[in-house]
């Protein structure tokens, strides 16, 4: 029975020590969209990129701006 339980104290240990914070992995996405210019060659393609970090968060992300209010009619 004390075997047993050294055995259980044991994994939980191993179980803790392998769930340790990791660093969060960076995540980075790049957009490309074709535009049209004055000069020759004309048509080129420009790019955007958004770089984020992932992480366990519950909450919604806030926006750092206010939205643009838009009138429907």
């Amino acid at each position: 029975m004390q075997f047993k339980a050294i055995v259980i104290v044991a994994i939980q240990a191993l179980a803790v020590v392998a769930l340790e914070r990791r660093a969060p992995a960076v995540v980075t996405a790049e957009r490309v969209y074709h535009t049209v210019i004055r000069q020759s060659p004309f048509l080129v393609d420009r790019t955007s990129t958004v770089v984020w970090t992932q992480s366990a968060s519950i909450t919604e992300a806030q926006p750092s701006t206010a939205p643009t209010p838009t009138v429907a009619y």
